[in-house]
Order: structure tokens, then C-alpha cells, then sequence
């Protein structure tokens, strides 16, 4: 049979393109080779090795309790009434999370989406061709404590020491003042020093919310210090001074508690759609390798949570992904995760 096979690149070429490639740091060019099944059948089989960066845009309303799903978009030059890309139903596709470097802030799920994704292209009012497409991608997790403990809880700090301004004689609205107004200005640096470090993004994500409510919080109490004043009566200050304290004592606290709740809630439905992803690729696998597959996957994430244990789960050498002998690589997603918005 190879006998007959002189030269791979005179027969069709399907025309692929990695529509959300931006920068290509290494330039392979694909190159083909020839397949034989059990039933004697020869296939001419395309492979290619890429790296570079890729533009995805992320959906950050829930952050820092998100999750992105980082695809490489995968498409033709031939319209879709000549060409259809769809997911082999006799491979899996692998991802070697080893290699992923931004682990201190995503947690990476060790499997592999593959979805189609058609485009459609609007030459003129009258003319619009749609093209084949393929999405194949992984799922990273925010880690989210930093977050927390460092701007939740602090925020949440500094926005219930308001409270303790009504412990100041309600006579006293200058000093009232001094204090409240300091809380102000101390949320309001921390809001400017917490933006250098927030996604630039033109609606708030719950992080934004709690607090803007924080600030929000700590500019009603100042007013209200403002406005007792105004009252004549020592014993109708005295009245409304308590009422207000306990409905702010309980605005705050039902808003924490909501928070808290809202936050699970978007958490467990996170997971479940993880999950749900993770238990379909799972499926297709021992579809394709049989139950001994699992087995040998759990063996292997054992033996990588070991490495990591010690230390010694670094970024594999460029000598080893520039092996072009060492076929895993081909169908693995090497990612560096980098936050672009186009």
C-alpha cells in the first residue's frame, strides 16, 4: 500500500483554521500521515502541533466563585454544505494538567469538552454562508479564597465598625461625624487599592456587589449622623437613634446571611454542571477503552498528587514537547491561561 502513497499533500485537504489563535509562538506546519484498521482500510490522517496564546471570552458575573470553560475553536475554509468536523467517536481527546501554570489561581478539571459550533458569515444582506465548526476545551475553577479572606472579609470588617458609631452620644454629632466619615474614606481607599487587582469589566460581578453594599452601608450611617441633628426633641433623638440601630444591625446581617446563601447556591450549581461534563467525557472513555480505564486514571492522579506533594510536578522541558515521536502531546491541550477579552 505505501507503495502507491507518493506524495500525502496532493490529496484533499479539509483547509482547518484555529479561529481564536492570536499569537503563535511555535510554527509547525501539519503534516499527514497513513492509518491502517483491522479491516485492512488505509486513512490519511492530518496531525499538528500548536502553541500559542488563544482569546476566549471569559463570563465573570459570579466571579471569584467562577468557572471558565478555555476552548480552541477549530473551523473551515469550506462552507458547511461541503464539510462537516465532528468529535471521534474512537479516540478521546487528553489534557495533561502537569503543564498547566497558573495553578495557584484556577483549578484545572482533568477533562476534555468537544462540542460543534458552527459559524455563520454575512458576505451581504442576501449572501450568508455558514461554516463548520468544533469546540474542544477544558474547564479551570477560580480559586476563590484569596478573594475572600483578603477583600470579603475585610470589606466586612471595616463596614460593621459603622455600627459601633452609635455607641457615641447621639449629642455629640460631631464626633459622630468624625467617625463615620473616617470609615467612609478608609471604604473608599480600599475599594480603589481592591480595583488594581479586579477584572476591568463593565457590570458588577458578586464580589463588586458586596461591596458597593459595604459602601453603601457606611454612607447611610454617616447620613444619618447628619440628619439627627436636625431633631429638637433630646427624647425623639433618643427613639429614632434606637430604631434606626437595630433596622441597620439587621439590614447588615440579612445581607450577609443572603450573601452567604446566594453564594452556595451558585457554587453547587457550578459543581453540578462540572460534574454532569466530567461524567459524560468518563463515559465516552470506557465507551472507547473499557471499565480498566478509570482505573488506570485514578492511578495516575495519584501518582501526579504524589509528585506535586514533593515538589517535583514541574513544567515538563521544551525537549520533551518538542519530541515530535511523542504522540500524547498531539491530542493534548498545552494551557497557559491568560484573562483576554475580545
Amino acid at each position: 500500500m505505501n507503495d502507491y502513497v507518493l506524495d500525502l499533500d496532493s490529496f484533499w485537504d479539509p483547509k482547518l483554521i484555529v479561529q481564536n489563535l492570536i499569537e503563535q509562538t511555535k510554527d509547525d506546519k501539519p503534516w499527514k500521515e497513513v492509518q491502517y484498521t483491522d479491516k485492512k482500510k488505509a486513512y490519511i490522517v492530518e496531525k499538528r502541533r500548536l502553541q500559542g496564546a488563544f482569546s476566549e471570552k471569559l463570563e465573570l458575573p459570579d466571579f471569584p466563585f467562577d468557572h471558565q470553560f478555555l476552548n480552541v475553536y477549530i473551523t473551515s475554509e469550506y462552507p458547511q454544505s461541503q464539510l462537516e468536523i465532528a468529535e471521534d467517536k474512537e479516540e478521546i481527546s487528553l489534557l495533561n494538567s502537569a503543564c498547566f501554570v497558573d495553578e495557584q489561581e484556577w483549578q484545572l478539571c482533568d477533562f476534555v469538552t468537544m462540542r460543534k459550533k458552527p459559524t455563520r458569515k454575512d458576505f451581504s444582506q442576501r449572501k450568508r454562508v455558514t461554516f463548520p465548526g468544533l469546540s474542544a476545551g477544558c474547564c479551570a475553577v477560580r480559586r476563590w479564597k484569596f478573594f475572600v479572606w483578603n477583600m470579603v472579609l475585610v470589606m466586612g470588617f471595616i463596614s460593621s465598625t459603622s455600627i459601633a458609631t452609635f455607641a457615641v452620644d447621639n449629642n455629640l454629632t460631631q464626633n459622630r461625624l468624625q467617625l463615620s466619615i473616617t470609615l467612609m474614606l478608609t471604604t473608599v481607599a480600599f475599594r480603589i487599592v481592591t480595583n488594581q487587582g479586579l477584572p476591568k469589566i463593565s457590570y458588577n460581578t458578586i464580589l463588586d456587589v458586596y461591596l458597593l453594599f459595604s459602601m453603601l452601608f457606611t454612607y447611610t450611617v454617616c447620613i444619618w449622623h447628619a440628619v439627627i441633628s436636625l431633631f429638637s426633641s433630646q427624647s425623639y433623638q433618643d427613639d429614632l437613634d434606637l430604631y434606626v440601630f437595630i433596622v441597620m444591625v439587621t439590614v447588615f446581617g440579612l445581607f450577609q446571611i443572603g450573601f452567604v446563601i446566594y453564594v452556595i447556591i451558585k457554587v453547587f450549581f457550578r459543581n453540578r454542571i462540572i460534574k454532569e461534563s466530567l461524567q459524560q467525557y468518563e463515559e465516552h472513555a470506557m465507551k472507547v477503552f473499557g471499565e480498566s480505564w478509570k482505573h488506570q486514571r485514578n492511578n495516575q492522579k495519584n501518582a501526579l498528587r504524589k509528585r506535586k506533594q514533593r515538589g517535583r510536578a514541574t513544567r515538563p522541558a521544551e525537549d520533551e514537547l518538542d519530541d515530535e515521536n511523542d504522540d500524547e502531546f498531539i491530542n493534548t491541550f498545552l494551557i497557559s491561561q491568560k484573562e483576554r477579552r475580545v
